[in-house]
């Protein structure tokens, strides 16, 4: 009679495992953007976010035929691989 009990600690024991590896093992969920926050984010209309999809040079992810969403991190690194930053005023030749 003892046998089922112990067999019940086990299992319960194992379920509480499982449960505790599961938990670790699920990453965060990475950012998705909508199509209107992508383009207010690049400062451009969502008609050239669709050009950029269409022209596949801008990760996405199509949900529905209608429904598409943005990786955050993608965009991130098309914004670093495609756009560069200048500096406005003084050419690196003048001196004041």
């Amino acid at each position: 009679m003892h046998a089922p009990q112990s067999c019940g600690r086990v299992l319960a024991n194992n379920a509480r495992m499982t449960m505790s590896s599961e938990r670790t093992e699920f990453l965060a969920a990475p950012d998705y953007e909508t199509k209107s926050q992508v383009a207010r984010r690049l400062n451009v209309s969502k008609r050239t976010i669709d050009n950029l999809m269409r022209q596949r040079r801008l990760p996405f992810i199509k949900l529905t035929s209608k429904i598409v969403r943005f990786p955050k991190a993608d965009v991130d690194a098309f914004l670093a691989r495609n756009f560069c930053v200048r500096a406005c005023g003084l050419d690196a030749g003048d001196t004041d």
